[in-house]
Order: structure tokens, then sequence, then C-alpha cells
């Protein structure tokens, strides 16, 4: 005698798809790895944005410094100096492009990121008893936590007042 059973279930090989519990697991997988890996990549934007700005700053720097040991003294605008930038007006000692304000000072060199809450600092030359110092610092804006963590990062951790000279 062979008994045959009918079901209203379908058995394990017959199933097709998944069970709400299955997707909620794998649902709350992908949440937990995009929770870690959107910050990284957040850090990772910004470092890339760091780096082109001291690209395009220490243009301006080099520029600034030709033109201070032609004439002697540092340029007070940005249409003084050599370089320009594709698309950009230039007046005064100010401009902006893209996420970056630079500016020009008599003693530095300014590029302000107006996304990541930093700004980098370029300083000419001076000349002491102990040698000839050009430093940069990176200057986190209060309270931005990215800022702070790009900038110590990029330092080695190295703080000088409110800033962290990067060596």
């Amino acid at each position: 005698m062979k008994f045959i059973f009918c079901s209203r279930y379908a058995t394990a090989t017959s199933r097709k798809g998944f069970t709400l519990l299955e997707l909620l697991v794998v649902v709350m997988i992908i949440g937990l790895i995009s929770s870690m890996a959107i910050p990284q990549y957040r850090r990772s934007v910004y470092r890339a944005e760091m780096i082109e700005g001291m690209s395009h700053g220490k243009t301006i720097y080099d520029s600034a410094l030709r033109y201070k040991s032609v004439n002697g003294s540092a340029p007070t605008n940005f249409n003084q100096l050599d370089v320009g930038f594709a698309g950009t007006t230039i007046n005064g000692n100010s401009f902006t492009n893209g996420s970056f304000t630079y500016i020009l000072n008599t003693d530095n060199t300014t590029i302000q990121n107006t996304k990541a809450g930093y700004r980098l600092e370029m300083r000419f030359p001076t000349v002491s008893n102990s040698g000839v110092s050009a430093p940069i610092y990176c200057c986190p804006r209060t309270g931005n936590q990215d800022g702070e963590w790009l900038c110590k990062n990029a330092s080695g951790g190295v703080r000088s007042g409110s800033c962290y000279e990067i060596k």
C-alpha cells in the first residue's frame, strides 16, 4: 500500500523564490556593509580633492615665489602672476574654482575647501638662523570632524596651534 500525501506546501526542491526572512537578512547585510563603506568613500573623495587643491595651490605658490624673487615683494593680486585657470575670471587677490577658494596674501597662499571643512596655508619662505622655512599647514574648520581627520592624517598628526603642519 502506497500513501500519497497532498499538501498545500511545496517541497523544498520545487520551491521557487526567496522567503521574506532571507530577503530581510540580505538587506540587513547590505545595509551594514554600506554603513561602513560610505564614510570611507567620502573620506577618499575628500583626500583626492585635497590633493587637487594642493596641486593648484602649489602652482600659484610657485608663481608667487617667482614674482617675489623678481620684484622683491609679494604679489598683491592674481593678475601679477604668470598662471591662470581655464574658464575662470580672476580679479583681485582671491577667486573660486570648483570647491576651492584661492587667496593670495602677502605672506602665504591660502586654499579654502568649501565642502570638506579645512584650509591649506602655504607660507612663503622665511630665513632665520636655523635655515630656510616654508611650512604648509592644514587647518580644520572648528567642529568639522572630516576636516580634522583629513588634516591629521595628511600631516602625520603633527599639530602646530590650531593647524597641522604637513611635512
